[in-house]
Parts: C-alpha cells; sequence; structure tokens
C-alpha cells in the first residue's frame, strides 16, 4: 500500500463549532444530567444512518432524532433552544499533530487523499491551513453527491488512489464502519477517549499511528 486516506474535520483539522458540543452545553446549562461522551456518540450515530438529507455537503442535523438516540427527553424551553442552533463551522484550526503526521507520510512517498462530508468552505479550509501541498485527492461530499458512511465515497477515493490502504477517521459509526464496507482498513481516531468501550484498531492522536509504516 502506498495511500493513506484521511477524515479532515476531528482528524486533521479542529473545526468549530462541533455538533455535539453546543447540544451538550445547552443540556448541561438547564440542569440535565449529561456526558458530553454521550452526546458525542449519540451524534455520531445519527450521522451514520444512510437516508439523511443532506444541504450543501452536509448531513442535517435533527436535534430531536440525537435526543431519541439518547433516551432522552427535555422540556418545551430547553428543546427551543436546541432547535435553534446553526451548525455551520466558523472556526477552524490545525490539530498539533497534523502537519508533523502529514510530512512524515509524504516523505515516506505516500499518497495521502482526504475523503470528507463537507460543503464548498472545505476547499478555504484546505488553502488557509496549509495542508494542500500534502493532498494528492479531496472527495468531499458536496461535489461527489453521497456522504459517509455510504461505501461509494470512499470507494471514489479509492479509484483515485488506484489501491485500498488505511483510512484514519474520528467517528466509528460514519468512518470506521463506512470505511471497512468499502473494503479500506480503517483506524479510528479517539482523541477525546469517547470510544474506551469499542474493541477496534484505534489511536488517541497522528502520532501514534506512524508506527504502522
Amino acid at each position: 500500500m502506498s495511500t493513506i486516506f484521511l477524515d479532515l474535520g476531528g482528524t486533521l483539522v479542529d473545526i468549530r463549532p462541533t455538533y455535539h458540543e453546543p447540544i451538550y452545553y445547552i443540556l448541561l446549562k438547564n440542569g440535565y444530567d449529561v456526558e458530553l461522551k454521550n452526546v458525542y456518540r449519540a451524534v455520531s450515530k445519527y450521522l451514520g444512518k444512510s437516508t439523511l438529507p443532506v444541504v450543501e455537503g452536509n448531513p442535517v442535523i435533527d436535534v430531536e432524532e440525537i435526543l431519541k438516540i439518547m433516551n432522552m427527553k427535555v422540556d418545551p424551553s430547553t428543546m427551543q433552544e436546541l432547535l435553534s442552533l446553526k451548525f455551520s463551522s466558523s472556526f477552524y484550526t490545525l490539530y498539533h499533530d497534523t502537519i508533523p503526521f502529514l510530512t512524515f507520510m509524504k516523505n515516506k512517498g505516500y499518497k495521502i487523499i482526504v475523503i470528507t462530508n463537507a460543503s464548498k468552505k472545505v476547499n478555504e479550509i484546505i488553502k488557509n491551513t496549509g495542508i494542500s501541498e500534502y493532498l494528492h485527492g479531496l472527495v468531499a461530499s458536496y461535489s461527489f453527491g453521497k456522504v459517509k458512511p455510504d461505501p461509494e465515497i470512499f470507494k471514489e477515493g479509492i479509484r483515485i488512489a488506484g489501491e485500498t490502504g488505511y483510512y484514519v477517521g474520528d467517528l466509528f459509526e460514519v468512518d470506521y464502519l463506512g470505511a471497512a464496507k468499502a473494503g479500506l482498513e480503517p483506524i479510528l481516531l479517539d482523541r477525546n477517549g469517547f470510544y474506551d468501550d469499542i474493541d477496534v484498531r484505534k489511536t488517541k492522536s497522528l502520532t501514534e499511528i506512524l508506527k504502522l509504516f
């Protein structure tokens, strides 16, 4: 294998606001006993559904469905706050291990292909963070027309590369399972320890992955 496939948000780039944190903080503020990990996992399960409506490349976030996954009911005032949330990304920065990881892989001769659920803003993010020089290819849902975990978007990355390889992403239902169905070898990037109970190939940093190469 001479290609590595990567997710973008939550893997290479810290994009804010996330989907799960605004939901968590509203619930916490209004007195609900909830853990950040559980909200994250519920959002991941929701995004792992294959029939979600999509707008400009991004899945539509249905807070009511996420609450159902959490088996949680909230009062009308809290629900109104949650329904008024806007999930547009306004801030992004590279993780501390992104450039060292990309540099290592590029110097090793690996092709690097990003496969991401994203709007057209992904082009701005890649340019402004300076990672474009490392990439051999980009498959973005806004232009491809399908979103992860659909195996077809992963297969498009395989088509560009001409081979399979490792795929690194941070959402179990979206990245890990989707990549596996497409024939890639998935690695779950669990930066925050939210998947400590799931026994799959996983890592807490990009740096840890380098020992595979």
